[in-house]
């Protein structure tokens, strides 16, 4: 019995041992822990930034800010890193957050503002859309703040330029380009001048930007159409041949390529452009509705018919398809049809003043002159300068014995 009780002495001595040894490792990592709350964690953090190990940079960060016992520059050193791992990881509201943290700390930083700035451009599209007017206000800030790295200076330009600030951004990407150029400045420079409605400036920057970079696909496309604006449509025609030797399946290339040739009277080379547009996208509604327009200008009433049809089957809210066909109509006599189409038009647009004029058009000639004047007076209402549908209205009250 007395070894029995010996031994269950020594059981529990040697348990109440272990349990004194966890115990005494467990406050050895606690003191650890204690002794890493700063400057080891830190750089362990800094380390797991710079890794692009953001996630667990973020998480360490944020528990050197529960420590309340941070001393002010560790605090400012914490929150600007914490800021920036949120900017990395696109958490908008969170890099606000901690940027404002700073701010009451009585820190700024003119590139935290800038990189925030720049989430709000999205410029790695990683949102659904960029937010132009928060972007301006930390853009301003970051200026305020010293910040004229050219990189920054363009992110400034363009957020004046989405706010339609266009005389700052002109002057920003002026400056600009007198020290860098590149193919974008002359491009957004081309995008003012057509707000400003200075087509032939628009052109030369427009060229300028081709001279640095002839490979980027919306420069041709943007000098061509704006080569129509100004009714230049053999220098279009040139742009978009130029841009197709760069891409030969792009279809807008070829769009642009058959509105010129109509324009120059060209049907041939039309229907040719238009063919390949419609080849390499056939849900495009209006390369067929070019096509036929093509058609209709070569006789081909009926091929012409075909095609306002693939176009409506592409888009059935396309009004212009609608006026093609019931023109055809009207011009065969075909008059039924030809109200039943304009209808179709003013259905899917009520305030369009030519599918009103049209529609009574189609009535006059159909003899239905109560309807005919009803249309016409509609149009009018609409567009009070239609002088064809007031001649038309004239003749028809006439008709009617209305002074």
């Amino acid at each position: 019995m007395l070894k029995k009780m010996v031994y269950l002495i020594i059981i529990i001595s040697l348990l109440f041992s272990v349990s004194s040894f966890a115990l005494a490792q467990e406050e050895n990592v606690a003191e650890e822990e204690q002794t890493q709350t700063t400057g080891d964690i830190f750089s362990e953090a800094l380390n797991d930034y710079n890794s692009g190990n953001f996630a667990l940079a973020e998480e360490k960060f944020n528990k050197l800010l529960e420590n309340e016992e941070l001393d002010e520059g560790m605090e400012f050193s914490v929150l600007y890193y914490s800021t920036m791992t949120a900017v990395k990881r696109y958490q908008t509201v969170k890099a606000v957050d901690y940027l404002e943290r700073m701010n009451d700390l009585g820190f700024q930083s003119g590139n935290l503002n800038w990189q925030i700035a720049e989430l709000y451009l999205n410029k790695n599209n990683q949102f659904d859309s960029a937010d132009f007017e928060e972007a301006l206000i930390y853009l301003q800030k970051a200026e305020e703040l010293g910040l004229n790295k050219i990189n920054f200076r363009r992110d400034l330009a363009y957020g004046y330029l989405e706010n339609q600030e266009l005389e700052q951004a002109e002057e920003l990407y002026l400056e600009i380009i007198e020290t860098e150029a590149t193919a974008a400045d002359y491009l957004n420079l081309a995008k003012i001048k057509e707000r400003q409605e200075e087509l032939n400036q628009a052109v030369e920057y427009y060229e300028s930007a081709l001279d640095l970079n002839g490979s980027q696909s919306s420069l041709y496309l943007n000098l061509g159409n704006l080569y129509q604006e100004l009714n230049n449509y053999n220098s279009a025609v040139s742009v978009f041949n130029q841009g197709i030797k760069l891409r030969r399946d792009f279809a807008p290339y070829y769009i642009g390529l058959g509105e010129s040739y109509i324009e120059l009277e060209n049907y041939n080379q039309a229907q040719t452009a238009l063919e390949k547009a419609v080849e390499i996208n056939d849900n495009s509604y209006y390369g067929y509705y070019l096509l036929a327009n093509v058609e209709k200008e070569n006789g081909n009433l009926n091929q012409a018919l075909n095609y306002y049809s693939q176009a409506l089957k592409n888009n059935p809210d396309y009004v212009e398809a609608y006026l093609g066909e019931g023109r055809i109509h009207l011009e065969r006599e075909e008059y039924y049809r030809a109200i039943s189409r304009f209808s179709l038009a003013v259905e899917k647009n009520q305030d369009y003043a030519e599918s009103r004029y049209y529609l009574g058009r189609a009535y006059y000639q159909a003899d239905m002159l109560e309807a005919a004047r009803a249309e016409l007076r509609r149009a009018l209402h609409i567009n009070d300068n239609y002088q064809q549908a007031r001649e038309l209205l004239d003749r028809v009250e006439n008709e009617l014995n209305i002074d």
